[in-house]
């Protein structure tokens, strides 16, 4: 039995214990140097993107398809903006020709969001005029530069994939840089390609993905448990006659009558009744993580009964601002590449009463500006006396 000596008591030095520390050995980080973000530089020279790898992720996962496909119908907007010049060439633009120029101008924002890059193939006739567009497999595209990081050309090869980039493959056509209508998707410092937007989402997606099986799994636990039967006997044929009566019994459900000893014990194995794990707050937070690391509203997306009025115009504020500058953005890209001036049409604003028609929203935009153009006018002619 250990002694008890009251004068063995002693006390803790926190003063000095929680300063003494060299910064990162602090009990309470021990564990950072252990979670790794990895590191990634630029690339410059050769690069095909990885384009069935982030098209099946597209095609499969339906929060992210919903969303690239409605970020990339806002930016295109209903109606093109061009004079008439412009609009005469377009027009005789099919893509592979079934397409009309608004059409194709949406794949292009599409696939460039979806693998970070879209090549379309410029096709001019002999005065050097556009006479089509189109898009070609973006998996099949190798882009090619020189040493100082400046794209010289693009390969078209039969072998798709970029984990075999550096192996010999088969050309089936060379395109000089002029001939390719190139977008890049938010390319960074020195690199040929653009930035996949699914790449930030990955891990997202999987842990979404994981947490929706998870609570299918558990809902089905609850729906129809598994039980597990000890069984009076090991004769493989008296085993064969309980499984089918058993089977017959849960498929039409019936009830089961067994004489005695015919089965010993009844397990039940499912998630209990007053279980406190819930996964439906989780789903919602990734669901959250997920809106905010995409940067499309879900009021966009068209789930809008948790946001009030006031956290709904905000939001619509910053898409809006974020689409018109992707706007700016593809319409310089198109004048550059192209030789085509055209614009898109802005988003709407939004207004606080219902309007009946459209018409009647385009009345009341038009009051609004009118209205703001001349108070304007006043206020500086006041300024001014």
């Amino acid at each position: 039995m250990a002694l008890s000596d009251i004068n063995q008591i002693d006390t803790t030095s926190l003063n000095t214990s929680t300063t003494d520390y060299v910064a990162g050995d602090e009990p309470w980080n021990k564990n950072i140097d252990g979670y790794i973000i990895e590191e990634q530089g630029t690339e410059i020279g050769n690069y095909q993107c990885d384009w069935e790898k982030w098209h099946g992720l597209y095609r499969t996962v339906p929060e992210l398809r919903s969303t690239i496909d409605l970020e990339s119908k806002w930016i295109i907007g209903r109606e093109l903006k061009c004079d008439e010049k412009t609009k005469k060439i377009i027009e005789r633009i099919s893509g592979n020709g079934k397409h009309t120029f608004r059409q194709i101008l949406m794949n292009v924002v599409r696939v460039s969001k979806i693998a970070g890059d879209c090549y379309a193939e410029q096709v001019r006739d002999k005065a050097g005029r556009l006479i089509n567009l189109k898009v070609l497999d973006p998996g099949s595209i190798v882009v090619v530069s020189d040493e100082y990081g400046m794209i010289k050309s693009y390969k078209q090869v039969l072998e798709k994939g970029s984990d075999v980039i550096k192996q010999k493959k088969k050309i089936l056509n060379i395109f000089p840089s002029s001939k390719i209508f190139h977008i890049s998707n938010e390319s960074i410092a020195d690199e040929i390609h653009g930035i996949p937007e699914i790449e930030k989402l990955m891990k997202l997606i999987k842990i979404r993905h994981q947490g929706i099986d998870d609570y299918a799994v558990i809902l089905h636990r609850y729906g129809k448990p598994t039980y597990f039967y000890e069984a009076g006997t090991d004769d493989e044929t008296e085993l064969n006659s309980i499984r089918t009566v058993l089977n017959n019994a849960v498929r039409n459900f019936e009830n089961v009558v067994t004489p005695k000893g015919a089965l010993n014990k009844i397990e039940r194995v499912a998630v209990p009744q007053y279980s406190t794990i819930d996964p439906l707050p989780w789903l919602n937070h990734l669901r959250s993580y997920f809106t905010e690391s995409s940067n499309v509203p879900d009021l966009i997306r068209g789930k809008s009964e948790e946001v009030s009025l006031a956290a709904g115009k905000l939001n619509y504020l910053g898409f809006k601002e974020k689409i018109i500058m992707e706007q700016l953005e593809f319409s310089e890209q198109i004048e550059a590449q192209l030789g085509l001036k055209i614009s898109f049409e802005e988003p709407r604003e939004i207004d606080i009463e219902i309007s009946r028609s459209q018409e009647e929203m385009d009345l009341r935009s038009k009051a609004k500006k009118q209205k703001g153009g001349q108070l304007q006018a006043e206020k500086t002619i006041a300024d001014k006396n």
